[in-house]
């Protein structure tokens, strides 16, 4: 018989897949998205087979050990997504492919070597094994045993197999990906009459109870609910399985922690705009896409629901996303209260063996809408057929570990692949979004609110100028700010308050000497936290007490400089002692479902006052808040970064629509020391359009996206010598490459980076311009050939978000 081979892509940063031998007891079941274990070196994996039937290695090749589904993990549709997902952004394809997958279903494995038939006068080192083996109860983990008789064992156990001494056993971890079963008590199949019941339970009147409650309850009962719910003990179920009337098992218990959450009933009457949208998308070919550019509040929700519907209606699943801040609880409710339990959330607060129990409902097609953040574009929807991303700009879109993925463009190549339609919706779309609306896919328009209902007026507050409010410590506060906030808390009127920045100050200072307390493994200063009353690095973790000195100059007064939303708080709770106030930003939100108490909160009217970071700016809906209060505008506004302007537009944008969702209306005042700077400008005027056309304008010279395309190279390592040295070489290695081949690439730098050290690692970058098809080549080439060298690390982040 022909021996037969398989490509295994592993969870590790290989260039390519290792070839395996598939052994003729699996038969055919490796096929390609199958999960298998197989040996690396001195342990054991789940990899995923990426092809079947290859030509055989010149060396041997080891055996595949073991197959745990008994499906393939991954469609052919999303094996080929991870194929280019891998080819595009230079990724290992291993690592792609653990991307895809619950983490629950990966990790090492062990072998387990079991006695069969004694030593049998077995003498030297398998003698030894098997000695060892039977004072350890007959069996145990090779790789324990290794460990133990301090040497390599597999040679010798491959002899003790063919003379079946031992026995190998697979037991590999989570490969039921954090299954979570509970026992059951199921009647047997053949059931005693009545009449039979009255003899066989004469004396056993409590057995016969517990036989017909489980009958009543359709012949499975948990053994939780009889015990403790119930009050039948472990006698009388043991008594009744003795008997062979019943039998004792594990079933699978699928978790879903949204299943008791609140559900909204959806409108039904779409206004002629979200008509005409949906038309149009009903229009697309399959694989198409299109961008639902509506302003905020216009009803852009409706239509995903609505066009979820319809794919439903044609037996066809969808996919939903929207980003992690924006994956609220209104939001969840809303498409539980359209699609009820057809929908399975994926999400990072869910635990891992929660989102596997999700995976695996989709999977089985019991769930047909998955609803997530990011990594949800990997659902195992079947016969998929709409993709929609809600607020399609949003950076965390895009991916900060390897494979650096861009979620827009995935889904992008996985529509296509599927033939499933795309529905990219935004307020505030990004740049390269609304360019390609000029020749690759339609724009659908939103234009009003639902209800005719007007934008909020936005007023700018000039902080150069404006009168202030005394006694309000390093808070600027404005007076028509103050006047805002005292007449809504006076009509019972709720009130959002932005400040995208953490903590109680930015960061401590001398006023003598001018030291400034830095981060003793990044470059970059402490934040002041007084919950509790700390110094902490929010890239590494680090923190140390606040001091009471300077430790330079010893001077006892230490000031501190900027403004957070611990700062903010207290100084509001301190003006407006009366108000129920609430925070959110990610000191508040750490901990599971913190995020929905806090809007669950707002919801209930429960607080007057919501302050927070850029997670209150989107996917909330509160009618009665008819104020939207930024208190610095200029945060991100002069970041070091080519995005820094639009990121702010939308921000603005995005927290300006939050006010007069409800009958009342509302008004949205900025503060601000830039009140002529175009992405204010715009953003008071509710205008994405005219901003994307002016902000366009400034990337054409010099060149940014979507002028032209980048490729990030970071360079990365402990000594900050050896890290530049290794830039300045990775840009003579491109510009070397780009003269070779004719490629109109640019190549900037070597640099460092503007946040040029973080967790210890001196960080420098080399970036380049140039066609998108000439980076790709670049990409490609880089990929199996750029390494890092002793502790220098090199990255290659394509389409990159932010150059920090």
């Amino acid at each position: 018989m022909t021996e037969r081979y398989a490509l295994v892509a592993l969870p590790l940063p290989l260039a390519t897949p290792y070839t395996y031998r598939i052994p003729d007891t699996l038969g055919d079941r490796v096929v390609p998205g199958t999960r298998v274990v197989v040996p690396v070196r001195r342990r054991e994996l789940i990899g995923i087979a990426v092809a079947v039937d290859v030509t055989a290695p010149l060396a041997t090749a080891k055996d595949v050990f073991a197959v745990p589904d008994l499906e393939p993990a991954l469609s052919p549709a999303l094996l080929a997504t991870a194929e280019w997902i891998a080819g595009y952004y230079g990724a290992p394809l291993g690592l792609t492919l653990k991307a895809m997958l619950p983490a629950g279903m990966w990790g090492e494995s062990q072998v387990i070597v079991s006695l069969r038939n004694g030593s049998r006068g077995i003498g030297g080192l398998a003698g030894e094994v098997l000695a060892w083996l039977e004072q350890r109860g007959g069996e145990a983990a090779v790789h324990t045993a290794a460990r133990a008789l301090k040497r390599p064992l597999w040679d010798v156990l491959e002899r003790l197999i063919r003379v079946d001494a031992v026995s190998f056993r697979i037991q590999p971890p989570d490969t039921g990906a954090a299954r979570l079963t509970e026992r059951v008590l199921s009647l047997a199949d053949e059931r005693p009459t009545l009449l039979e019941r009255d003899t066989l339970f004469q004396r056993r009147p409590r057995q016969r109870e517990l036989y017909e409650t489980v009958e009543s309850l359709g012949g499975t009962a948990s053994m939780q609910h009889l015990s403790e719910q119930l009050g039948f003990g472990e006698g009388v179920v043991r008594s009744l399985v003795r008997g062979g009337l019943a039998r004792v098992a594990h079933s699978e218990v699928l978790r879903d922690p949204f299943a008791d959450s609140p559900v909204t009933a959806p409108p039904t009457d779409p206004t002629p705009d979200q008509t005409a949208a949906l038309a149009a998308i009903a229009a697309l070919e399959p694989g198409g896409s299109a961008l639902l550019f509506g302003v905020t509040g216009s009803g852009k929700t409706l239509v995903y629901l609505e066009a979820v519907r319809r794919a439903l209606a044609m037996g066809q699943g969808a996919i939903v996303l929207v980003p992690e801040i924006g994956l609220t609880p209104q939001a969840v409710s809303r498409f539980r209260g359209a699609f009820g339990d057809e929908i399975a959330v994926l999400h990072s607060g869910l635990s891992d063996g929660e989102r596997a129990d999700a995976w695996r409902r989709l999977r089985r097609g019991e769930r047909r809408v998955a609803v997530g953040a990011r990594s949800a574009i990997f659902a195992p929807v079947p016969q998929l057929g709409l993709i929609v991303i809600d607020e399609e700009h949003e950076a965390s879109y895009k991916n900060g570990e390897t494979p650096r993925y861009n979620t827009r463009d995935v889904a992008a190549v996985r529509a296509r692949l599927e033939g499933a339609r795309l529905v990219l919706g935004s307020a505030t779309p990004s740049l390269e979004t609304f360019a390609r609306t000029d020749d690759r896919f339609p724009l659908l328009r939103l234009p009003q609110r639902i209800g005719a209902r007007p934008l909020p007026p936005v007023e700018i507050i000039d902080l150069r100028a404006a009168p202030k409010v005394s006694g309000t410590g390093s808070v600027a506060w404005s007076q028509t700010l103050d006047e805002a906030v005292t007449g809504a808390l006076a009509r019972k009127e709720q009130a959002l308050l932005l400040l995208n920045r953490r903590g109680y100050a930015a960061f401590l200072q001398c006023p003598d000497c001018g030291e400034v307390w830095q981060c003793p493994r990044c470059s970059i200063s402490l934040t002041v936290h007084q919950a509790p009353p700390t110094l902490r690095c929010h890239y590494c973790g680090h923190e140390e007490l606040v001091p009471l000195t300077c430790r330079v100059c010893a001077n006892p007064v230490q000031q501190m400089r900027g403004v957070g939303t611990q700062q903010l708080e207290r100084m509001l709770a301190d003006r407006y002692p009366e108000a129920r106030m609430a925070r959110m930003d990610l000191d508040t939100t750490s901990t599971k479902w913190s995020h929905q108490r806090i809007l669950a909160s707002v919801e209930r009217g429960d607080v007057d006052l919501l302050i927070g970071t850029q997670m209150i700016a989107k996917g909330l809906d509160f009618p009665n808040v008819t104020l939207v209060g930024v208190v610095d505008a200029d945060t991100g506004l002069y970041l070091p970064d080519f995005r820094s302007a639009e990121r702010t537009f939308q921000l603005l944008a995005q927290v300006a629509g939050r006010a007069g969702r409800g009958p009342k209306g509302g008004r949205v005042l900025i503060q601000t020391r830039h009140p002529a700077h175009h992405a204010l400008l715009w953003a008071s005027k509710h205008d994405a359009e005219n901003f994307l056309r002016q902000e366009r304008e400034l990337r054409e010279s010099p060149p940014y996206p979507p002028a032209t395309s980048l490729v990030n190279l970071l360079v990365s390592g402990l000594d900050e010598r050896e890290v530049g040295q290794r830039a300045a070489n990775l840009a003579d290695w491109c510009t070397t490459l780009a003269e070779r081949h004719r490629l109109p690439i640019t190549v900037l730098g070597p640099a460092p980076n503007p946040l040029v050290r973080i967790k210890d690692r001196w960080r420098w970058h080399v970036l380049l311009k140039g066609p998108s098809e000439s980076l790709g080549r670049v990409v490609r080439y880089a990929a199996t050939r750029l390494r890092g060298q002793g502790n220098t690390r090199i990255v290659i982040d394509r389409d990159p978000g932010s150059l920090l």
